[in-house]
C-alpha cells in the first residue's frame, strides 16, 4: 500500500486537486499571453531567446562539422522571422512544418522566405 487508508491513489485528492489549479492557472496566464500582440508574448521573447542561444552554440557546432542547411534563410532564421511576425503559436507551427520538409528531397540553397 501507499501509506493512504486503503484509497491506492499515488497522491492524495488534495494534492491533486492543487496541482490542477495551478496546471489551470498556467493555461490561463498562456492563452492571455497568446492572445496579445507578438512584440508583447512573453511565450514568443522566450522562444526567440531559445532560438538565439542554438544559433550562438549548437548551429555553430553543426557548421564546423560540414552540415549545412538546405534552405536560405536558414530554419533558426527561419522561425525567428515567423515567430516576430505572427507569435509564438503561429509562428513556431510554421517554422515546424518547415523543419518537416527539410530532407533529402529539398534541394541545396532553396530560397524560401518567412
Amino acid at each position: 500500500m501507499d501509506g493512504e487508508s486503503g484509497s491506492g491513489r499515488a497522491f492524495p485528492a488534495r494534492t491533486r486537486r492543487r496541482f490542477a489549479g495551478v496546471v489551470l492557472a498556467l493555461l490561463l496566464i498562456l492563452t492571455i499571453d497568446l492572445c496579445r500582440a507578438p512584440e508583447d508574448q512573453w511565450s514568443a521573447r522566450a522562444a526567440l531567446l531559445a532560438i538565439d542561444a542554438y544559433q550562438a552554440t549548437l548551429s555553430k557546432a553543426f557548421a564546423r562539422t560540414g552540415t549545412t542547411c538546405r534552405f536560405h534563410p536558414t530554419c533558426s532564421h527561419y522561425a525567428e522571422g515567423v515567430i516576430r511576425k505572427h507569435g509564438a503559436l503561429v509562428g513556431s507551427f510554421k517554422a515546424g512544418t518547415r523543419v518537416l520538409r527539410c530532407g533529402p528531397w529539398t534541394p541545396a540553397d532553396t530560397h524560401d522566405p518567412p
